[in-house]
């Protein structure tokens, strides 16, 4: 009796309210992942991205890996309503307007989610500019269609196809070690930083790009660094740079590759979202070490 209960609950969220709490966010410009990977191609513009994680701290919400303070929630909203910077474009979910094609869970998610915060989070969001979808390195895991994944993901692979590449990511993030990601880059370069509370670390962890790497030489600035990415990417464009706020894709092309459905611990990566995913050991590879061209956490 409790599971038929359950799944009528359930669909009365799904098909009744769920699609009142997404009316108001109807009229907004955003593309679907294909054309937001487009654009991106098309523009080589810089993305700030915001997920759950950045619009739940704005009401106070904590994540293990960032403590929440007025200066990173204000800063935050200040990039999300932004029209300075040049050739700079935000990211917002899809998901606010359709969740066609998700799993049950990524469905049931958002639903909650918009439900809770949709009223505070529309008068933030302008029906005047357009976003990206934030969900641009979700290709995989959230989707029942494995074709799709795969035709994302190839898309993907062209943003750096045959571009030299600086990776800023957290100390045992590791992006594209062990696998092919980024094979198709013309060169790798990496910049480390924290893997948790990236934003105590800003100022440092801006000096440190712009100290290696300067706009002239045309290098794709590549972010995998929480939240503090989506506020790198607005202030190096500003800057000249191209920088890309690419959130968690490694781990979910791990996921993609292992057939994992469940999101669990890619051993050797920090993996916030899995349980016991924060225990990483030391890497040894040679050739992700000789790819770091600086460390903050070592100076």
């Amino acid at each position: 009796m409790n599971k038929i209960i359950d799944a009528l609950i359930r669909r009365y969220r799904w098909y009744v309210a769920d699609p009142l709490a997404r009316r108001p966010f109807q009229n907004l410009k955003i593309m679907d992942s294909f054309e937001s990977i487009q654009y991106i191609i098309d523009h080589r513009c810089s993305i700030s991205r915001y997920g759950d994680g950045e619009f739940s701290f704005f009401w106070g919400v904590k994540e293990g890996y960032q403590e929440v303070n007025d200066k990173l929630v204000s800063t935050l909203k200040h990039v999300l309503q932004a029209t300075d910077a040049p050739n700079h474009i935000v990211g917002i979910p899809y998901y606010l307007k359709n969740v066609d094609g998700t799993v049950k869970l990524t469905r049931s998610f958002w639903g909650d989610f918009i439900r809770k915060y949709g009223k505070k989070l529309r008068p933030l969001l302008s029906g005047n500019r357009t976003y990206i979808d934030t969900q641009i390195s979700r290709f995989y895991i959230e989707y029942y269609d494995r074709d799709r994944s795969s035709r994302q993901l190839q898309l993907l692979k062209r943003i750096w196809d045959g571009r030299d590449v600086v990776i800023v990511e957290g100390n045992q993030s590791r992006t594209g070690v062990g696998n092919d990601l980024y094979d198709n880059a013309k060169s790798l370069q990496r910049i480390l930083g924290y893997s948790t509370n990236g934003f105590s670390h800003y100022e440092k962890m801006l000096y440190a790009i712009t100290s290696h790497v300067k706009p002239e030489e045309g290098k794709l600035i590549i972010l995998s660094y929480g939240p503090t990415a989506t506020i790198l990417a607005y202030d190096l464009a500003k800057l000249g740079y191209q920088a890309v706020d690419i959130g968690h894709l490694d781990i979910e092309y791990e996921w993609y590759q292992r057939g994992d459905t469940k999101g669990g611990i890619v051993e050797g990566k920090y993996t916030n979202e899995a349980i016991g995913g924060n225990n990483v050991v030391e890497c040894a590879d040679e050739k992700y070490l000789s790819q770091i061209i600086c460390d903050i956490t070592k100076q």
